[in-house]
């Protein structure tokens, strides 16, 4: 049986085989112990094994005498903005993301709308290590309430802060894959306030995926042959959780995360009259992040690579964007997670503004080939020293080691690091051209 996957950034197990109620009561038990009497706001997305996670989850927090507020099957950004709606003590979201249909894990948010703080975490984990849970009497258990508006209060509020105006005049036609995940429950709610013209492709939220949820460009041959036709402007797909968020050109092209991620930090950025403009990124993200940040005078910030970790230092240095390179934006003025909402509303006024195709206005960006692999590996020792030999391959090259090894070259880079989500080590590289980064990695895989 494979080991459960255990980071700050949620705890993943494969259904049938080392994910059970027993996993998910206990975390819940741990939880609840620590927030006290909350509310916990309690959601996840649309995969299968949901209602047998939500409800072990929803009964350990009971059992410990924590209020629950059920939102049902919504994106985890929803479950972030309903912490701050009920004013609750935290929140607890079924979901494993990226990961494949036979996965489900569990994301904790603390009363910021943010995963917890490494502080918050270790008291939490030693709760959970130590599993003498002190139940609740009948007269004391949680109480448990719902709120089947949560989907509607999401778009509202991030309508709110981001003026949709310009969209509903422009004309733009939009396509979506929904990959049957949230994105499907979430989607028209959004399109129908825009007033686009707008198609969701596998739109039924039954978590029965059509492809593999991660939105990479293998696993979106439907959506480019339907962007292909001509009949969009623009095409977005969303990963089963719906935070992650990643843009094709009207024509079918696949700009791919990062520029995605660029395409947005663009649009905010050219928004913002303050003189210290700055982004947050983690160190796997694209070189384009620089070129966009020089082009509006701002300064970029790198952290380990994590969820957690990027909102940490965009609340620490009170940075105006951030976001990962595999398609989450992070805009603090709406929340402190990953949201593809506000990805899709910035994209879309991106596009009125510019007046200019998706293509166009990336064809304006520096082009870089980024590459991403994976290793697989049985142990964490397998993992040090195949980070010891990446180290070795390139003695002279300037090094970050602050997660796994990154290898910097003044055009270049490589970063080798284990995974917080999978047992594998990823390996980041991007150069200036395929021919160059290719030549890395087969250096790197050497």
């Amino acid at each position: 049986m494979r080991p459960l996957i255990v980071s700050s950034s949620g705890t993943r197990a494969i259904v049938g085989e080392n994910l059970h109620p027993k996993l998910g009561m206990d975390m819940a038990m741990a939880f609840g112990s620590f927030v006290g009497k909350g509310p916990v706001i309690v959601g996840g997305d649309t995969r299968v094994s949901y209602d047998m996670v939500k409800g072990s989850v929803i009964s350990g927090l009971l059992a410990v005498g924590t209020d629950v507020i059920d939102i049902g099957k919504v994106p985890t950004p929803t479950v972030q903005q309903m912490i701050k709606h009920h004013n609750a003590a935290g929140g607890i979201v079924i979901t494993a993301s990226h990961n494949p249909i036979m996965w489900n894990g569990i994301k904790l948010m603390n009363e910021t709308g943010s995963f917890l703080t490494s502080d918050q975490y270790d008291k939490y984990h030693q709760m959970l290590a130590g599993g003498n849970f002190k139940l609740a009497q009948w007269d004391d258990l949680g109480l448990l309430k719902e709120d089947n508006k949560a989907l509607q209060k999401h778009v509202d509020l991030v309508l709110s802060i981001i003026d949709p105006a310009p969209i509903k005049n422009s004309g733009l036609k939009v396509l979506i894959d929904a990959n049957n995940g949230t994105g499907a429950l979430i989607d028209p709610i959004l399109m129908d306030k825009l007033g686009v013209e707008y198609e969701i492709m596998n739109s039924e939220p039954d978590g029965k995926f059509a492809h593999d949820p991660e939105p990479l460009k293998g696993n979106l041959s439907g959506l480019i042959e339907r962007l292909k036709a001509g009949d969009f402007d623009i095409g977005f797909v969303q990963d089963a959780d719906a935070d992650r968020l990643v843009i094709l050109a009207g024509d079918g092209t696949f700009i791919g995360e990062d520029y995605s991620l660029a395409f947005c930090v663009d649009y905010i950025l050219s928004q913002i009259a303050d003189v210290n403009k700055r982004v947050v990124v983690n160190l796997s993200t694209s070189m384009v992040i620089d070129a966009v940040a020089k082009k509006h005078n701002a300064t970029v910030d790198y952290t380990k690579i994590g969820e957690p970790n990027v909102t940490a230092r965009l609340k620490e240095i009170k940075a105006q964007v951030g976001g990962e390179g595999n398609g989450g934006v992070i805009y603090p003025k709406v929340g402190w997670g990953r949201d593809s909402l506000v990805g899709i509303v910035i994209a879309l006024k991106h596009l009125a503004a510019k007046k200019k195709t998706v293509s166009e206005i990336v064809g304006e960006y520096p082009k870089f080939v980024m590459l991403r692999e994976k290793v697989a590996v049985s142990n964490r020792e397998e993992i040090k020293e195949y980070l010891g030999k990446v180290e070795q391959k390139f003695p002279d090259a300037e090094k970050n080691k602050e997660d796994g090894i990154k290898i910097i070259f003044p055009n270049a880079w490589i970063h080798v690091r284990p995974s917080n989500t999978e047992p594998i080590v990823r390996v980041f590289i991007e150069a200036p051209t395929q021919e160059a980064a290719d030549s890395l990695m087969a250096k790197v895989k050497g």
